[in-house]
């Protein structure tokens, strides 16, 4: 190889080089955003009665706090508080496989997560879906649903096992909707060591949940130092009977969100509370 071939040849290499595109350059990142506020739908009944098995199941208007800025993933783990939106779900084993970065383009900003039931039920979607609803940058509580004819220190004991106390941005929630055929005595004794026996593992007051109905029915005038969601599917908001406020409102078991393909649970921040209230 002569060398003015070889200069020529070492030139044009050098100048490819030059505008060659960097690997950093050439990748592109993915985007995040939502599509907007879907339209909302509100069931007519005034109330749902308890239900006799677990709920996993109140609309889907999502009124926002903030429209300025698109959902963003945030770090994941203990004390991530995404409060860009006063939107919520709560999910359970019954919404099957769920996409998580679907869910995330949803102007929703916290999820509370079925773990266990009773003596021994745990969720099979649980360690899943937490490990999802984290990584999307949702702020992640976990529930149990609370059996009354179950020793209430067996029912401890596995809800301990499984919601770990790392893993939680918010406070555990206690799912309160059947008396079962215990007195009515006896259901709020066992329920008050229940809640403070979680209470003292976690080191915060758990959220209680309960319909208005039941509510009323049952728990009015108890609790007074917790707070509550409530459950109402109806465009009015729930009343209780001891003028008790509450933090959420879960207002349908019929939202739709994108990701999961059957109906689910919406709720929503109220008043002048925030989401803050109920961090870890």
């Amino acid at each position: 190889m002569n060398f003015p071939f070889r200069t020529t040849l070492l030139c044009t290499l050098a100048a490819a080089w030059l505008f060659m595109p960097t690997a950093a350059s050439a990748q592109r990142k993915p985007k995040h955003g939502h599509d907007g506020l879907p339209a909302p739908v509100m069931n007519s009944q005034p109330d749902v009665p308890s239900r006799e098995a677990p709920h996993d199941n109140p609309t889907g208007d999502s009124r926002l706090i903030s429209l300025a800025e698109p959902v963003v993933t945030l770090p994941a783990g203990r004390g991530n508080i995404n409060s860009l939106y006063a939107e919520g779900i709560d999910i359970s084993h019954h919404q099957h496989h769920i996409d998580w970065d679907q869910v995330a383009t949803e102007p929703i900003s916290y999820v509370y997560i079925k773990a266990t039931e009773g003596r021994n039920f745990v969720d099979d979607r649980y360690a899943r879906n937490i490990r999802e609803a984290h990584r999307v940058g949702l702020s992640v509580g976990s529930y149990h649903f609370y059996r009354p004819n179950i020793p209430w220190t067996e029912q401890f004991a596995n809800m301990t096992s499984i919601v770990k106390v790392e893993e939680q941005d918010l406070v555990p929630l206690i799912d309160v909707e059947v008396r079962g055929s215990v007195s009515s005595a006896k259901f709020i004794a066992d329920l008050s060591l229940f809640v403070e026996a979680v209470e003292k593992h976690y080191g915060k007051r758990p959220l209680i949940y309960s319909g208005q109905n039941f509510y009323n029915s049952h728990l009015a005038g108890h609790f007074p130092q917790h707070q509550f969601m409530i459950a109402r599917y109806n465009a009015d908001r729930p009343l209780l009977s001891d003028g008790k406020d509450y933090i959420i409102w879960q207002y349908s078991e019929s939202g739709r969100v994108p990701g999961i393909r059957t109906n689910v649970d919406r709720s929503r921040i109220i008043g002048d509370f925030s989401l803050r209230e109920l961090g870890m």
